[in-house]
């Protein structure tokens, strides 16, 4: 086989490749769907440290949720992944959550994002996309245990339904309930 042709027959394939849209991204559809990724971001080494700690929290009392750490670049980064549900779970600054809540700051281009608080960690909050079933949130809180802090009385942050179900001794919740 002559040069031209082999290096037409691979620009060929680089261009079907581009335009068909092939990526790894449908692989990471399937890891998130399979396993509950605990986000943080690499500039909080803080958050990083915890959510090492909740994963492996998580392997002890459910194993089935095959939790890991996704671990962003920058909080901005985690916010865009936070905020278009491909990230459901982060460990952040309580400070950091707030303005990821409310849209403010340097999270002013991702817009508002429903977070709900699932736990206090330390200096840190678990959080999830309000998204999550209650009972995913339930199971979360219950996990977690004896791990979490009591939690602050002057948090400003929305508490999530399940985590707040569970702190109040409410039984599991249903599958099928929201």
């Amino acid at each position: 086989m002559n040069r031209r042709a082999a290096l037409k027959r691979i620009g060929v394939a680089a261009a079907a490749t581009l335009l068909c849209g092939h990526t790894p991204y449908g692989q990471w559809t399937v890891y998130r769907q399979k396993h509950l990724l605990i986000g943080c971001h690499k500039r909080d080494p803080l958050a990083y440290s915890l959510a090492k700690q909740v994963v492996a929290e998580l392997a002890d009392h459910l194993p089935t949720a095959k939790a890991r750490v996704a671990r962003a670049p920058t909080a901005g980064r985690l916010a865009s992944l936070l905020g278009t549900d491909q990230l459901h779970v982060a460990i952040l600054s309580e400070p950091e959550a707030a303005r990821m809540i409310a849209g403010e700051n340097e999270f002013k281009a991702y817009g508002a994002i429903p977070l709900r608080l699932i736990a206090q960690l330390r200096d840190r909050v678990l959080i999830a996309h309000a998204s999550i079933p209650k009972r995913h949130g339930w199971l979360l809180t219950a996990a977690l245990g004896e791990f979490v802090q009591t939690p602050q009385s002057n948090s400003t942050l929305p508490w999530h339904p399940g985590a707040e179900a569970f702190r109040s001794g409410a039984p599991e919740p249903a599958e099928a309930e929201k």
